[in-house]
Formats: structure tokens, sequence, C-alpha cells
């Protein structure tokens, strides 16, 4: 405990006030005559001693006091306290997934800590941010489990730097539900493959067929045709299925907004690697390029090492990526960014202490008014 006001503690020399009052209230004395004891000889008076009168009253009067005074020195506690282990999950995941104990308190790792008993919180938190404020708030001997899905955004680009050890938890991404592109509009896919790639490119090719049916027979389909190819004219999406470096006009289309699948083989049109973001299908790899984007696909486009060609939403998911908005990258690999230790541990908020003080000051004063009312005592005080 530390006073925010050490100098109100002076009002403790006002303890001698309930001191003077009982020393100085003595029931007054009148003297009665006697007619037999005009005879007897006069004594002296015996040497009048100080008493002390009524000591439970005189001993709340005291406490009073020293309440008062401590009450103007602001007492507050420095220090966090809790329990000795706290769980944190991520809200994209589901609770049923964490291996916890029951009796150890688990949270919402989103604004406020919610409780894990209640609804689960929007999944786009600031996971850094809110990992700071955790370890901040908590007891320095408090343990911190944090369970996350393998890509998450909300971190600051660089692995956090915490107080204390963190047992670091991983689990894979939940399966997003299948998306539902506006299959009703029309959506035109270029694709130009090496020679030896048209057995790759006619997945592509019936996903093409698969758009064209939904949004109408007369809505354009794209086109199919051997790397260099002129792009047509009218189109949203190139599929680029050749080894090797981007062709400049295709990189200068790219860089002017527009979006472009590459073949897994395909070199990274980014110097250093660049920044990526990952798809939760966990097939694809995304970045910008200029003003437009990039997306790579992992694997081949053979059923063997892709078995997502087989799926039938997989024209759906497909467009869905293609288009979508430029991400921004934040996505991150999770089992990468677990915290390092050795940041300085956080000054806890101090914890007043005046509303336990009023509110004992109040009792004393109600139990010091009842003894000095009460009838037993014969005097007033």
């Amino acid at each position: 405990m530390s006073l925010a006001f050490p100098l109100g503690l002076l009002a403790l020399l006002g303890l001698a006030l309930p001191l003077l009052v009982h020393l100085a209230r003595r029931e007054e004395q009148v003297p009665t005559m006697f007619a037999a004891l005009r005879w007897l000889q006069a004594r002296r008076k015996p040497q009048r001693r100080f008493r002390l009168e009524e000591f439970l009253l005189l001993a709340l009067r005291l406490l009073l006091v020293a309440g008062l005074a401590l009450l103007l020195a602001s007492p507050f506690l420095r220090g966090a306290t809790g329990a000795p282990a706290w769980v944190l999950v991520h809200p994209a995941l589901d609770p049923a997934q964490v291996e916890r104990n029951p009796e150890t308190p688990a949270h919402w790792l989103a604004p406020g800590f919610p409780p894990l008993e209640g609804p689960a919180p929007a999944t786009d938190v600031p996971v850094a941010s809110l990992l700071r404020q955790a370890d901040g708030e908590l007891a320095a001997a408090t343990a911190l489990t944090v369970w996350l899905p393998a890509r998450v955004t909300g971190f600051d680009g660089e692995r956090p730097r915490l107080s204390r050890a963190v047992d670091w938890r991983v689990l894979p991404t939940p399966a997003a539900a299948a998306p539902e592109a506006s299959n009703a509009t029309p959506f035109a896919l270029a694709i130009r493959h090496a020679p030896d790639r048209a057995d790759q490119a006619r997945w592509l090719r019936a996903a093409q067929k698969a758009w064209q049916v939904a949004a109408g027979a007369d809505a354009p389909a794209g086109d199919a045709a051997i790397a260099g190819t002129p792009l047509p004219d009218k189109v949203q999406a190139v599929a680029w299925l050749a080894p090797g470096e981007l062709p400049p006009e295709l990189r200068a289309w790219i860089e002017a907004g527009g979006t472009a699948l590459i073949a897994h083989d395909a070199i990274w049109p980014i110097t250093g690697g660049g920044t990526a973001t990952h798809d939760d299908t966990d097939w694809l790899t995304e970045t910008r390029l200029g003003a437009g984007r990039v997306l790579q696909l992992h694997p081949p486009l053979y059923a063997e090492a892709f078995p997502a060609l087989l799926e039938p939403d997989f024209p759906a998911r497909l467009r869905a990526r293609l288009e979508a908005a430029p991400p921004a990258p934040t996505l991150a690999d999770v089992a990468a960014m677990a915290p390092r230790t050795g940041a300085d541990g956080f000054e806890p908020a101090p914890r007043p202490l005046e509303p336990w003080l009023v509110a004992a000051l109040l009792l004393l004063f109600a139990l010091e008014r009842w003894f000095a009312a009460s009838p037993r005592r014969g005097a007033p005080a």
C-alpha cells in the first residue's frame, strides 16, 4: 500500500482531541451536607487521579480520527492481482477446439477480454495490441496461454515482445464457407499457357464454362490460347500457366490495375519476395504489384496434386478470389509470430482504497453514535 498524499497523516495529531474530551468530561458532583458529619474531623482529600472512562467509545472515536487522517493521505494499492493462469482465445476459433482446465479463467482475445462463455466477438481484432494490454494488466506471476488460428490479421509486422513467456497454441485456420460469388454477372478470364500445359488449362476452361452458364449463354467467357497471344480488349483477369519470368507486357497490364493468376513455377514478380497474404485454403499466395494483384498457385493444376479441382464449388471459390479487393498485407503466419520475452513489465494502474475507507468510516461513525446515545451509559457523551 502507498500514499498519494503522505502529509495527510499529520491529521493524526487530532487523536489528542478524543483523549482530552474524555479526560475533561467528569460527572458533576454536588456536595450534600449531613448533620452527623459535622463533628467528624476533616481529613486531607486524596490526590485526584486522571481516569479514562468509556473505553469502547474512546476507541471508536480514536479510530474515526485515524481513519479520517488516512483518507486525507489517499491510500492506494500497487501491483496487479489475479488468477494464477489465464487463457485467451481468438474469436475465429471454436471454443470446443481449445484444451484447457475448466477452472482456469478463459477470455476472448478481443477488446475488454469478454469471458469465453459469452458470444464470440468480431474476428478482426488487433492481436498484437491486445497481447501487450493483457501482459500489462496481469500479475507478473500469472501464466498466459493464447490460442490462435494459423493465419490471422492484427499483427504489427514484427513479433510482439512481452514481459512474460507465453504458451503459444496454434490451430488450423477454420475452413471458411464456400464464397457466394456474383455468378449472375459476367466474368471474363483470359488463359495463356505454355504449349505443354494445355491439360492444365482445361481446368480453368471448365471454370470459365461454369461462370458462363451461371451468367447466361450470352455472357463472355474469355479465351484460352498459347502464351504470347495478345490479350483481348475486355478481360477481367489473366491466368498465366507458364514457367519463368512474366513477360513485360503482362507485368505492365498488372501494374495498371489488372489481376493475374500465375503458375506455381512462375517466378515471383517482386524482388526479395515481397509481402504476401495466404488464402485460407492454402492453395494461393497473393500480393500487390503496382495497382494490380498477383495470385500464385501453390500446386500445379493436376487433380493428383490439387484435390480442390474436383470439388464442385471450385469455380465459385476461384472467382471469389479473383474478384476480391486487394487485401491489406497484414495476414501473418501465427507460428512465426510467437511473442518474444524481454520487454519491461508494465506498472499496473493503482487501485484506490478511498471507497472502502469511506464505507468503514461511515460504519464506525454509526457505531460511535449508537454507543454515545446508549441509555446504558447513564450520562450523555
